[in-house]
C-alpha cells in the first residue's frame, strides 16, 4: 500500500508522513477469495484486515437457540475487520466471511503490540482513532438501551485555581506516584486544581466533553437520565472518552460535598498525546481496554436477549428489547493501572 492512500481510511487519518514508513512495515498485501473465512466467532482475535478496492466482507453472528448465523454487517474498501484484535486477545464476537474477493492489508496483532510496547507514537494515533471509532458505536448502543435525558442541564461549574498543579497536588493523586518525575513535571504544567464546599455538577449529562477529571478528595456520583448508578472514590479517573472522541458526556458527575479534583482539558490531553507524552499514551491504551470491554459486555447482553451480537469490528449493536439502564456509562472511571517506566 503507498503512503499517499494511507490517509484516506479512517484509522490512519492522524498518521504523519514522517511516520507513514514505520507504518507500512505493519501492513501484510493479503489477497482475499469469496468464501475465504477471517476468522471464526469465539477464536482467538490475532489480526486486522484493512479492505481495498472491490473487496466485501460479511459479518454474522448467531443467536442463542439459532441453527444458523445471521448477517449484522457488510464491510467494504477502506474499512476494517476485526481491530478490536489489536487491543487485548479476547475472542471474536462474529464471524467474518470474504462475500466478494479482492485486495486486503493485513496487521499483526502481535506486530501492533510491540510497537505499543515501545511507546511508538504511530501505534497509539491508530489506537486513539480506533477508541474514537467505538466511542461512536457505544454510545449508539446506550442510547438505545438507556435513553439519555436529552438536554444538558444548568452547571454553575466548580472553582477552577488560577494556577497549575503543584508537584505536592501531583502526589495526593495516587495512580500517578508511580509515574517517572519527567511525565509528573509534564503534567504539573496541564493540570488545575479544582475544588468545591458543596454537592456540585462538575459536568452534565449531554455537555460537550471539554475536560477530564482526576478525583484527589470526596466523593462523586454518576448520574444517568435521574438514576443514579456509581459513587466514585478518591483515585478515580473520569471524563476521559469525552475528551477522546469528542462526543457529548453520557452522564451527569457531581461532588457529594465537599471535593477536591485536578482537571485536564482537552487542549492539554491533545498538547500531551502529540508530544509523545507516555501518560497520555498509556491513558489511550487504558480507554481502548475499557471500551473493548464495555463492548464485550454489550454483545453478551444483546445475545443473552436473543439479537444478534455487533460484529468484531463493531458495525454497531442491533436495539435491545428493554430500556433497562446495563450499559454503564462511558464518563465512569477508569481503572488506573500506570505503568511506572
Amino acid at each position: 500500500m503507498a503512503e499517499s492512500p494511507l490517509k484516506s481510511i479512517p484509522i490512519f487519518s492522524s498518521i504523519d508522513p514522517g511516520e507513514a514508513t514505520e507504518l507500512l512495515k505493519l501492513l501484510h498485501p493479503a489477497p482475499l477469495e469469496t468464501g475465504q473465512v477471517l476468522f471464526r466467532e469465539k477464536t482467538p482475535g490475532g489480526a486486522m484486515w484493512i479492505l481495498g478496492d472491490g473487496t466485501e466482507v460479511s459479518i454474522s453472528a448467531t443467536p442463542p437457540g439459532a441453527k444458523r448465523p445471521v448477517v449484522i454487517a457488510l464491510a467494504r474498501q477502506g474499512e476494517t475487520v476485526g481491530e478490536m484484535a489489536l487491543i487485548d486477545e479476547g475472542a471474536r464476537s462474529a464471524t467474518a466471511v470474504v462475500t466478494r474477493a479482492g485486495p486486503s492489508h493485513r496487521i499483526e496483532a502481535a506486530d501492533f503490540k510491540a510497537l505499543r510496547s515501545a511507546f511508538k507514537p504511530v501505534a497509539y494515533k491508530i489506537l486513539r482513532q480506533i477508541c474514537k471509532e467505538l466511542c461512536t458505536r457505544l454510545r449508539a448502543t446506550s442510547e438505545r438501551i438507556a435513553p439519555s435525558s436529552g438536554q444538558p442541564a444548568d452547571a454553575p461549574g466548580l472553582v477552577v485555581a488560577q494556577r497549575h498543579a503543584t508537584a505536592a497536588e501531583i502526589e495526593e493523586f495516587a495512580p500517578f506516584r508511580s509515574l517517572p518525575h519527567l511525565v509528573k513535571l509534564a503534567l504539573s504544567q496541564k493540570l488545575w486544581p479544582v475544588h468545591t464546599d458543596f454537592d456540585e455538577p462538575v459536568f452534565s449529562e449531554g455537555d460537550e466533553g471539554d475536560s477530564a477529571y482526576f478525583l484527589v478528595s470526596g466523593d462523586v456520583s454518576v448520574v444517568r437520565n435521574g438514576q443514579a448508578l456509581a459513587t466514585l472514590q478518591p483515585g478515580a479517573m473520569f471524563g476521559l472518552i469525552s475528551v477522546i472522541d469528542q462526543g457529548r458526556r453520557s452522564a451527569s458527575c457531581v461532588t457529594n460535598g465537599p471535593a477536591r479534583l485536578l482537571r485536564l482539558s482537552k487542549a492539554d490531553f491533545d498538547s500531551l498525546f502529540l508530544s509523545g507524552n507516555r501518560f497520555a499514551f498509556q491513558i489511550v491504551d487504558l480507554a481502548s481496554r475499557q471500551l473493548v470491554a464495555h463492548l464485550r459486555a454489550a454483545n453478551e447482553m444483546v445475545r443473552s436477549r436473543r439479537q444478534p451480537a455487533a460484529a468484531d469490528n463493531d458495525f454497531g449493536l442491533s436495539e435491545a428489547a428493554s430500556s433497562e439502564p446495563e450499559i454503564v456509562p462511558l464518563e465512569l472511571d477508569l481503572e488506573m493501572e500506570l505503568a511506572p517506566s
